[in-house]
């Protein structure tokens, strides 16, 4: 999925575009409203995020366009210092379906376009990301992204095929036990016990590639003779 991103502060539009890209979107930047108007004229954007002061026209002209061009086909967010209620109401009554005060916050960010990605084209997401407390998942990038784990804002996680499968079976049924002949066929296709001891390495390895700790709101407890369990602390 194709983000289109109009802001003319370089750094922050590279900042924005990485986060982005992690997330799993396609990101194009473009500077003044003009040229903004031409990527949507020639390129198939699917979200696009707009600052309001820009060279050219200004984001909420570029808003009106797409608006009278394409109706209401396409999403679009502000994110701006424009923060008064009159400014918000009037972006929000011309237009725009979200409105984000900058600075803006990563995860608030992602799970904006993701939700919006979710309303406008629930049919392309077979591949969403699974938020839960401080997590989230990526299935595009095989990611996990974590804040203020241990107490500190850490880095994405990448990990390997399997460990992302268990990882997604365990983060989409928090709070419910997942047995293990569901998580050895899912990895190896059959069920069969050799495989117990190499289950329980994976899911040593989750637990510390991601600091699955109490700390950090969420634990992989072990229910004995039978699988395991993601658990809110």
């Amino acid at each position: 999925m194709i983000v289109g991103i109009l802001e003319d502060i370089e750094t922050q539009a590279k900042t924005v575009a990485e986060w982005l890209k992690k997330a799993g979107y396609e990101t194009i930047i473009r500077n003044d409203g003009d040229s903004f108007i031409e990527l949507i004229r020639s390129e198939n954007v699917e979200i696009l995020l707009l600052d309001w002061d820009v060279p050219g026209k200004n984001g909420i002209e570029v808003m009106k366009w797409v608006r009278q061009t394409l109706g209401n086909s396409i999403p679009i967010i502000f994110t701006t210092h424009h923060e008064s209620e009159e400014d918000i109401v009037y972006g929000l009554d011309n237009g725009a379906d979200d409105y984000l005060i900058k600075p803006v916050r990563q995860r608030e960010l992602i799970a904006r376009v993701a939700a919006h990605a979710r309303k406008y084209y629930p049919e392309s997401q077979k591949d969403a990301t699974i938020e839960v407390g401080k997590y989230v998942l990526v299935p595009a990038s095989r990611t996990v992204q974590m804040t203020e784990v241990n107490g500190v804002d850490a880095p994405s996680v990448v990990l390997p095929a399997r460990e992302f499968d268990l990882a997604t079976q365990l983060f989409s049924s928090v709070g419910r036990i997942v047995p293990k002949d569901l998580l050895i066929r899912q990895i190896w296709g059959a069920v069969d016990r050799k495989y117990d001891a190499s289950l329980a390495t994976y899911i040593s390895k989750i637990r510390n590639a991601l600091a699955l700790r109490s700390k950090n709101g969420l634990v992989i407890s072990t229910v004995y003779n039978y699988g395991y369990r993601l658990e809110r602390v």
